[in-house]
């Protein structure tokens, strides 16, 4: 009953959305993170980002329904992805890029560079 608890905890939000699986690469120039998202489509995808975050909000095609049926008897339905994740480094987000193919989304985000004039005496 406990390692259910923690599993379906680590599965969804406490707002109903399932939280997608997830990868996020901190590279030299910019940090790329990977959203797994089966069943949705490009057009029902929405992102939002700040200097230190990404949000993904994506509706499912069709519900996922989730049953457990013994003692106590649940049925869930979930029409959406959710997940914002806190980032390693601050990007640009006026200059991120994305890509979605074959319920894969793909976020480019480019580092903050700040280049400093140094004044030699």
């Amino acid at each position: 009953m406990e390692i259910e608890r923690r599993m379906l905890k680590a599965t969804w939000g406490y707002d109903g959305n399932l939280e997608p699986l997830y990868e996020v690469e901190d590279k030299e120039d910019e940090i790329l993170v990977t959203f797994d998202l089966p069943r949705v489509r490009k057009e029902n995808v929405e992102i939002n980002t700040t200097e230190d975050s990404v949000e993904v909000i994506a509706k499912m095609s069709d519900a996922v329904c989730w049953e457990r049926w013994g003692g106590i008897q649940k049925r869930i339905t979930f029409q959406a992805f959710r997940k914002q994740i806190r980032l390693p480094e601050k990007i640009e987000p006026e200059k991120a890029a994305a890509s979605f193919k074959n319920g894969i989304l793909r976020i480019t985000l480019p580092k903050i560079r700040r280049k400093v004039f140094i004044q030699i005496e």
